[in-house]
């Protein structure tokens, strides 16, 4: 059962997780730190990684190899879904047809046809709640860029540079564009406040590795925007440059000393994304089991994923055949 109106606030929210890599991991731990939070039980296809997952949230937590069944659990207010992205669609839309709250990790769906029905379903549902993981809203440098940009007058182009760690694997186009430019392409929403009209995509290849994507595009408000993004092997890193009528914006890096010794100077570099965005991982799980108790959403909504899912689909098109690709908004 979901937290009624005379509950909200007052009752624990009881959270299920599917998935319980690395990402699932994450959310578990940080719900886990949370007061009036409690993770009940955890879903893996994988026996150990569930058992895992599950004893990391504590020892009384129930682990299970079959996800939907957490999806439908009417004895939770809530579930992460936080399994492969083929199944984020499915899982989400049973879990609001179940009445539960629904935190979903990008991208919403693999295809602009599925993610349409997980927002209608949302809409059918009644008093349906569901938050997508893009969670560079709640990252302090993101913050204070869209905080400086309102003194600066209109925007006429964001650089957004995101340098992964994932060299070690090869990945598809599609896996590239939903589950790492997303954020970029979510974070240029975010900060223009206006919608991609066309984008095109450059693609540089060691034979099936994607080393380098650098996709460019132009809003409905005129302004124009660059994604740079790279497999990167020295660490994780990510930029914003915003530029503007009367001035500039550029994100502050992490709160790392720059260390001098030696004839040089350097300064520390992450290895990924859970080291960079802690803080907004642990802010975002306080501000979705927060919107839960208060019956809102407090974050990124099922309709962001759907347009982000417009734009990459657009953009891996446009990979596909060099092409500047308008965004096909239905």
């Amino acid at each position: 059962m979901t937290l009624g109106a005379e509950s909200v606030g007052a009752e624990t929210v009881r959270v299920g997780v599917i998935g319980a890599g690395g990402m699932g991991r994450e959310h578990i731990t940080n719900l886990s730190g949370l007061d009036g939070v409690e993770v009940v039980v955890v879903a893996d296809v994988v026996p150990a990684g569930a058992e895992a997952g599950a004893a990391l949230a504590g020892t009384s937590v129930r682990s299970t190899t079959d996800p939907m069944s957490v999806a439908t659990d009417t004895e939770l207010d809530a579930v992460v879904i936080a399994s492969p992205d083929e199944t984020h669609a499915e899982l989400a839309i049973a879990a609001m047809e179940a009445g539960l709250a629904v935190l979903c990790e990008k991208p919403l769906a693999v295809t602009v046809a599925d993610a349409e029905q997980v927002v209608a379903a949302e809409a059918a549902a009644s008093g349906a709640l569901l938050h997508v993981g893009l969670m560079r809203v709640y990252d302090s440098a993101h913050m204070q860029v869209v905080d400086a940009m309102a003194e600066l007058g209109p925007l006429h182009h964001l650089r957004l540079v995101h340098r992964n760690t994932n060299h070690q694997w090869t990945r598809s186009l599609e896996t590239v564009f939903s589950q790492s430019l997303i954020h970029d392409i979510h974070s240029a929403r975010w900060f223009s406040g206006s919608e991609f009209a066309s984008v095109v995509a450059q693609v540089v290849r060691t034979g099936e590795r994607i080393n380098y994507v650098n996709l460019l595009g132009e809003l409905t408000s005129g302004a124009t925007v660059s994604i740079e993004f790279a497999e990167a092997t020295y660490g994780y890193d990510v930029e914003v440059e915003a530029t503007c009528e009367h001035g500039m914006a550029i994100a502050a890096q992490p709160a790392q000393p720059i260390v001098r010794r030696g004839g040089q100077a350097h300064r520390h570099i992450g290895d990924d994304w859970f080291g960079r965005f802690t803080d907004a991982y642990r802010t975002e799980a306080a501000e979705w089991t927060a919107g839960v108790r208060a019956g809102e959403v407090r974050g990124p909504t099922a309709t962001d994923g759907l347009a982000a899912q417009h734009v990459v689909a657009a953009a891996i098109t446009s990979a596909q055949t060099g092409t500047r690709v308008p965004v096909n908004w239905g």
